[in-house]
């Protein structure tokens, strides 16, 4: 197998590619930041949907007489 790999002329500025700068510029930190809050966001959405169709489904099956309604005495809350 040949090795054409050329690890020797490889030095320190190779491993600092980036698009929106040099590692610790104002690109790397901006984008960092807008991760965090996509991800944040995603969660928050994420659980309002799951909330929201549980809700749904609760109301299904207390329309269909499964479940008691809600607030009742024998709704097992905290």
């Amino acid at each position: 197998m040949i090795d054409s790999f050329p690890f020797d002329s490889w030095d320190d500025v190779t491993t600092t590619f980036w698009t929106f700068g040099p590692e610790n510029s104002t690109g790397t930190y901006v984008l960092t930041v807008l991760g965090i809050i996509l991800m944040v966001g995603a969660i928050v959405y994420w659980v309002w949907l799951e909330n929201k169709k549980l809700d749904a489904q609760a109301q299904l099956l207390r329309g269909a007489g499964t479940l008691p309604p809600a607030g009742s005495s024998t709704d097992p809350g905290p």
